[in-house]
């Protein structure tokens, strides 16, 4: 037959269920932390198309682009364009990446692997839409996180 349990063996059982409810609030909170994203998409446009871009992870590191471009409705037809470039630029801090031209993804959207974002902060893609009698710069802000 077991008695109540001594205070001791209470303190620590409290003790250890304090420890795990704090664990799992830090996890909790660590999931939902700004630099935890796993992708960011920024829409914009010209008069003939909507430019969506997704970027993947947008932290410091290397990041992938990847560039939709929509026909707007009432547009005349155009025909697609004939080269994308992405560019990223921290003004803030004077930093740019080269032009990088997107490969087509074999789905009707444009991809530039290996975009260096060097520190965190307030950057800009710069996107060059060239093709069917056009010549086109978008300008997209982005947030990078560590």
């Amino acid at each position: 037959m077991t008695g109540p349990l001594a205070p001791s063996v209470r303190r620590g059982l409290l003790g250890a269920a304090a420890l795990a409810a704090v664990v799992a609030s830090v996890l909790a909170i660590g999931s939902i932390l700004p630099g935890r994203a796993t992708d960011t998409t920024l829409t914009g446009g010209t008069a003939r198309e909507v430019v969506t871009l997704t970027v993947s992870p947008p932290r410091t590191g290397t990041a992938t682009v990847d560039v939709r471009l929509t026909p707007r409705r009432n547009t005349a037809a155009t025909g697609p364009a004939t080269v994308v470039t992405a560019q990223a630029v921290l003004p803030t801090a004077g930093h740019a990446t080269p032009a990088a031209t997107a490969t087509p993804d074999g789905r009707g959207g444009y991809r530039v692997s290996g975009v260096h974002l060097m520190m965190p902060g307030r950057w800009e893609l710069l996107i060059g839409i060239e093709g069917d009698g056009r010549r086109e710069r978008l300008v997209f802000p982005l947030t990078v996180t560590g």
